[in-house]
């Protein structure tokens, strides 16, 4: 997998490009239940998956059913109204996370009511990455599922020179359980061997 990625709406990660699911449309990611989890734990409902690029992810339950979108993976319960997308380039253009980011965000500022929640440098994994969250309106020209989105990315760059990003899309009203979503699956990310 080789190329940029981020938001929904450009060669990476269109904020309204979706893809046929096998689950029904309309059904919600489901929130973690039952017992709290150990603080850094993943929650024991939540399914691993071993994806064929070679990296590990848990996710909610086994309803999120993997898609191919060009050069990135996305995992879906309900075809595209949330999803979780990764992109893996083994020869990044930017020399850092944080500049991918900011050249990616020129991109999508044309999007409606597009806003920078968040873009800071940060460490993942003792590597490092980028954090960016950020808002828009989805068009229904652009997307089976308009409306006010979030997003959240994180990118890394690991000891290997190899660029990771971790991105997780939802309508705005379901951030929350989107939210608290993506900082499990970034505990259980495990990047390719």
């Amino acid at each position: 997998m080789n190329g940029a990625r981020t938001g929904d709406t450009h060669n990476s990660a269109s904020p309204g490009t979706t893809h046929p699911g096998t689950t029904k449309p309309g059904s919600s990611p489901t929130a973690t239940s039952g017992s709290p989890e150990p603080s850094g734990a993943v929650p024991d409902t939540w399914v691993q998956r071993d994806d064929v690029e070679g990296f590990t992810i848990s996710l909610p339950d086994k309803t999120w059913q993997r898609q191919a979108n060009g050069n990135q993976v996305d995992y879906t319960p309900d075809g595209g109204k949330h999803f979780v997308r990764i992109a893996i380039d083994d020869s990044p253009d930017f020399p850092t996370p944080y500049a991918h980011q900011l050249d990616l965000e020129q991109q999508l500022t044309k999007l409606v009511d597009y806003r920078r929640v968040q873009l800071q440098s940060n460490t993942f994994r003792d590597c490092p990455g980028s954090l960016w969250d950020f808002t828009w309106t989805a068009l229904p020209k652009q997307t089976p599922f308009p409306g006010e989105r979030r997003a959240i990315e994180q990118t890394y760059l690991s000891r290997e020179g190899v660029e990771y990003a971790i991105y997780m899309s939802s309508p705005a009203a379901d951030w929350d359980t989107a939210r608290r979503q993506f900082d499990v699956i970034l505990r259980s990310w495990l990047p390719k061997t």
